[in-house]
């Protein structure tokens, strides 16, 4: 009788530590799957950051045309409107280092038209002269008066200043940290909603930074915007 009951045992043993493996091995699945699936539950969210600031340099170009029927006429007369026009520039207070002028372009309409008898000038010339300078405000000055001491000199000119803004690199690292702070707080807007809590950082991309106008009155100031894009994990 006694031998009989050592095989019952030992399966009951066995059967008994099979059922426990299986359950613990269930419960292991279980707390998997939900580890996992929490890992799943994410939000992405973006912080903007702007900045106005001021131009800190102009690009002034000062553009003008001469017709005339005599090509070597004609070069004089361009470089006596350079001159002209630079030493209106220099009394108007800026450097010569500021001032530059490439050669001007010449055209030759004889070889855009074949009926050449409706041709007043034969020849066309084009020039600009430009000036790049951080006095934002002598170029505004200047503005105002230029063209109409050309016209009373004629010379049929047109002025056109470009603003821009070359300290982004000292205000990229201040931006980049205030749009994160932003993301954060929106992520955590709505894992307040959601009723969950925000974990770790799972990515991360900073967008381009972009300088605009601010607006097309005042192109002397200028709007810096950048958005970052945070993927925060949920718990």
């Amino acid at each position: 009788m006694k031998s009989s009951n050592i095989p019952f045992k030992k399966n009951y043993i066995l059967g008994t530590s099979i059922v426990l493996a299986a359950f613990v091995l269930g419960l292991m699945l279980v707390w998997t799957v939900k580890t996992l699936k929490s890992f799943d539950d994410t939000v992405t969210v973006r912080g903007l950051c702007e900045k106005e600031v001021p131009a800190d340099r102009v690009v002034y170009r000062i553009s003008y045309s001469e017709k005339n029927n005599d090509l070597s006429t004609l070069r004089q007369t361009i470089a006596n409107n350079n001159q002209t026009i630079v030493k209106l520039l220099r009394n108007a207070g800026f450097d010569e280092s500021e001032i530059s002028y490439g050669a001007a372009s010449y055209s030759d309409e004889y070889n855009s038209w074949s009926d050449v008898s409706r041709i007043a000038y034969r020849y066309e010339a084009n020039q600009s002269i430009t000036v790049i300078t951080s006095k934002l405000d002598l170029v505004k000055k200047v503005q105002n008066t230029l063209e109409t001491d050309l016209v009373n000199r004629n010379i049929l000119a047109s002025g056109y200043a470009d603003y821009q803004y070359l300290g982004l690199n000292e205000i990229k690292p201040s931006m980049i940290a205030e749009s994160l702070v932003k993301a954060r707080e929106s992520a955590e807007e709505f894992a307040k909603n959601s009723h969950s809590t925000i974990g770790k950082m799972r990515t991360a991309s900073q967008g381009y930074f972009e300088i605009e106008d601010l607006d097309e009155n005042t192109p002397q100031m200028k709007k810096v915007r950048v958005v970052t894009t945070v993927e925060y994990y949920l718990k």
